[in-house]
């Protein structure tokens, strides 16, 4: 039964969930969005414009699905929830600009984790054409989501993604910071970082503990060479195990050498007591180089 009212306002989802007894499932981190100025702030900081190509990931009862399609996007939605199709055929617009839904919409009961992108979409999408991602995604699998993306074979232009507040944070940190770590320098060495707007927990229901953040992520034109990625990624997780410690104590598991490891931080301009929040993203990278040599 399709609605005059916005699925993001709150009287409208509270009758949804009355409607087909539905109720957020704890284990699949779902919480409804209620706020439609959030949803829109979600529509402004993707830049959605009549004709784009949208993955959404986690529909959930199409708070936001409902906005992409009013803006003119056609849109693939990947859910794991099997009881959600039938409230999405329901309840989004049956016709949009006098298109029907099926034309503009399309719904696959899949893991995003378990994607295979030019199979799923490949008779939906145009590949040769720009693909964005939006999402609300679930607190607990926020980071394995992001990677999976960054590493697929998508060529997507932007991911506008909904995550904890404190993620959102760590993605955009800058060194000297107490939230800047390996997560922080695994993204930024691929894509740029752009924290768009911050959403309080009021905004959703049921009602999180914590507030969350719109991050938009776009790939670099050109990619922080960092060598053999597994390396360059130990690397920055060894010396980040002990944050609170100097770069040289975290460095002595990879380097028994007291000598060669006080040489190798004066080689990358650092002082003697240089913690690892103090070194910047190329900084880790010659580090790592020279770690192999």
């Amino acid at each position: 039964m399709n609605s005059t009212i916005a699925i993001d306002n709150p009287v409208r989802t509270q009758a949804i969930v009355n409607r087909y007894f539905v109720k957020a499932k704890k284990n699949l981190g779902q919480n409804f969005l209620v706020d439609h100025q959030a949803v829109m702030g979600i529509i402004e900081a993707a830049e959605i414009e009549a004709g784009d190509q949208v993955i959404e990931i986690g529909p959930g009862i199409g708070s936001l699905t409902e906005q992409l399609l009013l803006a003119g996007a056609k849109v693939f939605a990947y859910e794991v929830d099997d009881s959600l199709p039938e409230i999405l055929d329901n309840e989004l617009p049956a016709k949009i600009a006098g298109e029907d839904l099926a034309s503009r919409f399309k719904l696959l009961l899949k893991d995003i984790l378990q994607a295979d992108f030019k199979a799923d979409i490949g008779d939906f999408f145009d590949f040769s054409q720009p693909i964005k991602v939006v999402a609300n995604l679930p607190y607990y699998i926020t980071t394995p989501i992001i990677f999976s993306l960054a590493n697929s074979d998508l060529n997507f232009v932007s991911l506008t993604l909904m995550m904890q507040k404190e993620v959102a944070e760590r993605l955009e940190a800058q060194p000297n910071s107490k939230d800047y770590g390996p997560l922080t320098i695994a993204v930024q060495t691929q894509m740029a970082v752009k924290l768009a707007l911050t959403v309080d927990h009021s905004s959703f229901m049921p009602a999180p503990k914590v507030d969350s953040s719109v991050v938009v992520l776009r790939p670099l034109a050109k990619k922080i060479a960092v060598g053999d990625v597994k390396h360059f990624n130990r690397v920055v997780k060894m010396c980040f195990a002990q944050r609170r410690k100097t770069l040289n104590n975290n460095l002595k598991n990879l380097i028994s050498d007291s000598d060669r490891r006080a040489k190798i931080i004066a080689e990358l301009g650092l002082k003697p007591q240089a913690r690892p929040e103090n070194v910047t993203i190329e900084q880790f990278v010659e580090l790592a180089k020279l770690i192999t040599a």
